[in-house]
């Protein structure tokens, strides 16, 4: 089991932190595969009581129907160029999505408890859709990629300038950024130490956006293996027993723990320019919320009477079960990131 959890983070990490460093199309297509997928498995934890099928229809059509949602709502986080323009356009998708699924229920519904298939009908491509939609609009949510001349100086490359610098009369980005240059630090300075072809791959990461979605990507990750150690080692008190038992107090810390060192170690070495008193108060947001998230996840599981939310990944179970943590954090990261640009 453990040999096939580490075998399937040594290749599934690599392929979201590649995605997140190229950008668009690649996370867009993960996040997209990501949401479909996780659609269908929430589908499919459905109590066997009340099935979300009824009648003569397939279950494959409340399947496309959430599956299609989901997507939309990714690509609505593509396509938005600012973070009102992702609010309205997720609005208008839910309310549209949550009208066909009521025509849908009261049409082809007839099955025991309604309130209860019509809330597991709306919530997955809500959540799971939302959610990695948060991550693709976080991806691009501050506009400038900069790039590094060879003397040392930065540039824009056609987009609009990062916060508090100001474009020139012709509304056109100012061709150098000297101040940006002396300010950059952390993984900045690696391109100077491996060459300039590193500079530029490093440099076109889409402004403070990507740097934000690693930190949150990576703190969660941190906090998922601070809880598993802790709780694996020195584990005695549980912390939900009758939702899952295998977490305790004790993993608990260790979790909140590693994401408050991992969030500020993150943070001082991207530039993202927060003081390392907004690190650690990321770090115990995304503390508290991840282990929520896989709580959540765990009590649907109960629910449903399975380990797994699916056979996707060896030794991980599922789609959810890989999700459960980060989309609860994803939505909460990109408030605070769009928090922060609005504020600067």
């Amino acid at each position: 089991m453990l040999l096939h959890r580490v075998l399937t983070a040594l290749v599934g990490v690599p392929v979201i932190l590649a995605a997140i460093w190229f950008g668009p199309p690649w996370l867009t297509i993960v996040a997209a595969a990501a949401a479909v997928i996780g659609v269908w498995e929430a589908y499919r934890l459905y109590p066997p009581a009340g099935s979300i099928c009824a009648g003569s229809l397939p279950t494959a059509l409340p399947i496309l129907l959430g599956g299609a949602w989901a997507l939309a709502l990714v690509l609505a986080g593509e396509l938005a160029a600012r973070p009102g323009d992702f609010a309205r356009a997720a609005a208008g998708i839910c309310a549209a999505g949550g009208i066909i699924a009521g025509l849908w229920l009261i049409a082809a519904w007839h099955g025991r408890r309604p309130a209860v298939a019509a809330a597991w009908l709306l919530a997955p491509p809500v959540y799971i859709g939302g959610a990695l939609a948060c991550a693709v609009a976080l991806r691009g949510l501050i506009g400038a990629n900069i790039r590094l001349t060879s003397d040392g100086a930065a540039e824009t490359a056609g987009l609009p300038p990062p916060p508090g610098v100001e474009e020139n009369g012709a509304g056109e980005p100012l061709e150098t950024l000297p101040e940006i240059a002396t300010e950059i630090s952390g993984v900045w300075l690696l391109p100077d130490i491996a060459g300039t072809g590193f500079a530029q791959s490093v440099a076109n990461l889409t402004g403070y956006g990507s740097w934000w979605l690693l930190l949150g990507i990576l703190t969660v990750y941190a906090a998922d293996t601070g809880a598993y150690a802790m709780g694996r080692f020195i584990g005695r008190h549980p912390l939900a027993p009758g939702t899952s038992p295998g977490k305790t107090w004790e993993g608990a810390a260790g979790g909140m723990a590693g994401a408050v060192v991992a969030a500020i170690a993150l943070g001082i070495l991207f530039p993202l320019q927060l003081e390392i008193w907004q690190l650690a108060v990321i770090g115990v947001i995304l503390g508290i919320v991840s282990p929520a998230g896989d709580l959540l996840e765990s009590k649907i599981k109960r629910l449903a009477d399975v380990k797994d939310s699916g056979r996707l990944f060896p030794g991980h179970g599922g789609m959810l079960d890989r999700l459960d943590s980060l989309l609860p954090s994803l939505i909460l990261l990109y408030i605070l990131a769009a928090s922060a640009t609005a504020a600067s």
